[in-house]
């Protein structure tokens, strides 16, 4: 009887967890400063060539207090204002260091010392390198921090993430499902300060070819997040070794590019359709298990096709409102060819969520007691 009652009163708390969420604790709205007043920076708006309908916007992230957009079809990287999405200027590309790959440039992640990493995309690691560049600031020029092959014959840098600061600083890269190679089901780890990149492997299947292609992201230095789409793969590495955790199935198939943060102790994952440019938001309260908190998407009209499943989700910085007693960060989504999303992320003081929780795990227990 004991045990029955104690189980019955875990449940509650979990319950009553979720139930605070699903009264409205939690909100993903529009950022209406930016683009037109609608959370959106669509194509072309604003008369920016910078962003396009023609495939050349991949690499999406946040640092310093502003947005960068990898924009490949100009050949920079450009400064956002993070609450309007004007722009402010480039970085500094130096001078002919930007080379090589099937992409000179695609993917961005920023460090959380502020410096900037840009990768290519390379189809053919082994014959053409696999390379990584960083910024140490804004006003830096670009150095080459990586070049090699971290998957031999294969197609690295579709997906770029970034952990850690200084010489603590983890890079994480994707391989492709194609070409078929061995070990294309896992994903390499770049230490940019010693220059060098480990290639983790699994010891089976799955993870299968690709499942850290269009979605990757860590959830601390040990873990990431991957996808091809259709599931998510949940991962954690020692050295070249990975081993596959959990599996989930997002309420999207076409849902790709993710990211992940800390949101006043709530973990939290997002992801973006590259099919219908929706965005969701899910707990990772326990990262085996993605909770879906809710979803927002910005855009109207129709859309360009993503045809190559390809963007990026960056998160910005956490502001906490004293009145409300509420934390909250901005949310930014790209799904190419679409423009820029930009939302509000919200949720409540860790300790109303948790007094919450645990009054409604004590009146389940003390309904239970009088039976």
């Amino acid at each position: 009887m004991k045990n029955r009652v104690l189980f019955s009163l875990g449940i509650s708390l979990l319950l009553g967890a979720f139930s605070v969420q699903a009264q409205g604790y939690f909100n993903i709205n529009p950022l209406t400063t930016f683009g037109g007043g609608d959370g959106w920076l669509s194509p072309g708006e604003g008369g920016y060539a910078y962003l396009t309908t023609g495939n050349t916007e991949r690499g999406l992230a946040f640092g310093n207090g502003h947005l960068y957009l990898a924009a490949r079809g100009s050949s920079s990287i450009r400064i956002l204002n993070p609450l309007t999405g004007v722009d402010l200027g480039g970085l500094d590309m130096g001078s002919g260091i930007i080379s090589g790959g099937t992409f000179a440039m695609n993917m961005l992640a920023v460090g959380g010392d502020g410096a900037i990493y840009l990768d290519n995309l390379t189809t053919q690691a082994s014959t053409t390198p696999f390379k990584v560049y960083r910024w140490a600031n804004e006003a830096a020029t670009p150095t080459l921090a990586y070049s090699g092959s971290p998957l031999a014959g294969g197609r690295v840098g579709d997906t770029f993430a970034a952990i850690g600061s200084g010489s603590s600083t983890l890079l994480a890269a994707g391989f492709s499902s194609s070409p078929s190679v061995t070990g294309n089901n896992g994903f390499s780890i770049i230490d940019p300060t010693a220059g060098t990149a480990t290639q983790v492997s699994f010891s089976g299947t799955p993870p299968n070819a690709g499942d850290f292609r269009l979605g990757l992201t860590f959830t601390d230095s040990s873990h990431v997040y991957g996808t091809p789409g259709a599931t998510f793969s949940y991962a954690a590495f020692t050295g070249s070794s990975g081993t596959l955790v959990s599996t989930f199935t997002p309420v999207s198939s076409a849902e790709r590019p993710l990211g992940y943060t800390t949101l006043a102790g709530h973990p939290l994952m997002a992801a973006i359709s590259t099919a219908d440019n929706h965005v969701s938001v899910y707990d990772l309260s326990n990262p085996a298990n993605p909770v879906l908190l809710g979803q927002g998407n910005a855009t109207s009209g129709t859309l360009a096709a993503n045809a190559n499943g390809t963007g990026a989700i960056a998160w910005g910085n956490p502001v906490y409102d004293p009145v409300s007693q509420r934390w909250s960060e901005d949310l930014y989504a790209m799904s190419s060819n679409d423009g820029i999303q930009a939302f509000v992320v919200t949720v409540p003081e860790p300790g109303s969520l948790a007094l919450a929780a645990l009054g409604a795990g004590l009146f389940a227990f003390w309904r239970r007691f009088r039976k």
